[in-house]
């Protein structure tokens, strides 16, 4: 493989671009620290395994992984620290090597001495002649010059590469420190970030070679790794393409989330009930009543969601294999575990952001690069087997980033419309409800509201406004409709009642309700869900209008 043409994909999949340089570097820095310490942690998990003395120079999948993400971030820093004048760290490194070999001072000579002759001396004609022309190197041209310079047998050089790896490291790290705490810590030297990348590209390329790994090999598995997660272009087709219509998710759909008592939510689709009524099964109010929203988001960004095909009746009953296995109850309880998992994972991350104060809704997931690789691939290794696991890592990020906004969203309104776009792969949020219920009328109410009277009582509202006549029309309505609704349910039009109750108009002569305080209360013990409205304007410039109120038992 071009070490050009993967520099190229890392400077694509780089998501600092845009950053301040600072920020940057610090980024890559403690990236690359870290995937210093997984390689580390990979090899000592291999060769302490069972077999592992037998089998200590056998890499594993892990190892690999771990190799192609030091390999990674070695480009990308080596990019953001030289933004004027791009440098191949493998050149930079051979040609470090060569100076070294061909010293006059002891060093040098010591380092002559412990090398093996012919390599060495094939090492040196290699690297007089090592390509100058880096847009057309090979990962496997610095790989095999390399490993010449390797002083110690193959067994021992993997704890040096370890023990250097994690120096390097620390070096890395060093650079970070203040100037008192660089002038009193003395243990490592302060050297360029050019010269530790080169060093980490030789213990890397070392490693591969000890494990009989090519770097190209490598570097392609990383390429397919971080595209499954940075590579937006190509979504994966929806799982049930091909199905019979009744039997695929709506491509276009909306679900309503309803407070119907305290701790208790209840969803709605096509104006029927959409599951049971919800509730936090916690001690404490963490809003889990409204976790189905995950579920939604996995069908919107992930074409996949077994709970929710089973809520709306859409199992592909048509396939016996894919409706056993795709849509049971064994995929469903694997899709629960998992939004399980993603919500735990999400309280975790908010608690070391600096703990959560009682009573206020915490925005779990911010940011997505909370979400790790490690976690990613977490969740992927439960749907091993399944249609979903074809999914690619970004989906599932955009699920989880996407779902955990509706999630918080809903905590906060404590209710709302969930909008998806199958086809678009979009979810969106509005906190208005009008769930077109076929239900039990529960009360009706009617009210008149002259607007010179509305004029006199919101005084502001017409002289705020350049068109005070519509202002007065809009705000008579809505005072009309607040009032019908407190009629239907039984309750005065006082101002503490009018207070507690929002109304927002919508289209189709729909409205939709919030309530707080005592109207939340006389809601809640009639059930009712939703509100059928006419309003009418009379000739003298008043309103009417009659209000039934819906309730599902």
């Amino acid at each position: 493989m071009l070490v050009s043409a993967y520099d190229t994909f890392v400077r694509s999949t780089d998501q600092s671009v845009g950053k301040p340089e600072k920020v940057r570097l610090d980024i890559a820095t403690y990236g690359l620290a870290s995937e210093i310490g997984s390689v580390v942690s990979a090899i000592k998990k291999r060769l302490l395994a069972e077999g592992g003395d037998e089998q200590w120079d056998a890499a594993n999948e892990e190892i690999i992984e771990e190799l192609g993400d030091v390999i990674w971030y070695c480009f990308s820093l080596a990019g953001i620290a030289n933004p004027q004048k791009p440098i191949n760290i493998f050149a930079h490194d051979i040609a470090n090597i060569k100076r070294e070999i061909e010293g006059d001072d002891a060093r040098a000579n010591r380092i002559r001495c412990v090398l093996d002759p012919l390599k060495r001396d094939e090492f040196l004609r290699a690297a007089k002649n090592f390509p100058k022309r880096t847009k057309r190197m090979k990962f496997e041209d610095y790989q095999s010059i390399a490993y010449l310079t390797a002083r110690t047998e193959p067994k021992t050089l993997v704890v040096v590469c370890l023990a250097l790896l994690w120096q390097l490291s620390a070096q890395l790290l060093r650079r970070q420190l203040p100037a008192i705490e660089l002038e009193l810590n003395t243990g490592l030297s302060d050297r360029s970030i050019n010269d530790l990348l080169g060093e980490i590209a030789w213990n890397v390329s070392a490693l591969a070679s000890i494990y009989k790994l090519n770097l190209s090999d490598i570097a392609q598995k990383n390429i397919k790794k971080v595209s499954f997660r940075r590579d937006r272009s190509h979504p994966t087709p929806l799982h049930d393409e091909g199905c019979l219509p009744l039997q695929q998710f709506p491509r276009q759909f909306e679900v309503a989330f309803v407070t119907i008592a305290k701790g208790r939510s209840r969803m709605y689709f096509d104006g029927r009930r959409l599951g049971d009524d919800l509730t936090d099964n916690a001690y404490d109010d963490d809003g889990y009543r409204f976790h189905d929203v995950m579920h939604i988001a996995n069908a919107a960004k992930l074409g996949w969601s077994p709970v929710l095909r089973d809520l709306m009746k859409r199992k592909r009953k048509a396939n016996p294999s894919i409706d056993e296995v795709e849509d049971g109850a064994r995929a469903r309880i694997v899709e629960e575990a998992i939004i399980k998992a993603i919500h735990s994972e999400g309280e975790r991350l908010a608690e070391q952001r600096g703990g959560r104060e009682p009573d206020i809704a915490v925005r779990l997931f911010p940011d997505r690069t909370e979400i790790t690789f490690r976690f990613l691939k977490f969740i992927h290794s439960l749907v091993a087997g399944l249609e979903v696991a074809n999914n690619r890592y970004w989906e599932w990020e955009d699920a989880i980033v996407n779902g955990h906004d509706l999630f918080h969203r809903l905590r906060c309104e404590e209710q709302g419309t969930v909008v998806v776009d199958l086809n678009k792969r979009l979810i969106s949020f509005k906190p208005e409800v009008s769930v077109r219920l076929t239900g039990k009328v529960a009360g009706i109410g009617s009210a008149r509201v002259a607007a010179d009277e509305l004029k006199q009582e919101f005084p502001s509202q017409v002289q705020d406004s350049n068109d005070s006549s519509r202002a007065i029309d809009d705000a008579t309505r809505v005072e009309v409709i607040k009032r019908a609704v407190l009629g239907a349910v039984g309750l005065e039009p006082s101002e503490p009642n009018l207070s507690a109750l929002q109304i927002r108009e919508l289209e189709g002569n729909e409205i939709s309700v919030k309530t707080a305080g005592l109207v939340r209360k006389a809601f809640w013990d009639r059930n009712i869900i939703s509100f059928r409205t006419t309003t009418l304007r009379g000739a003298t410039g008043e309103f009417y209008c009659t209000a039934i109120a819906l309730a599902d038992d």
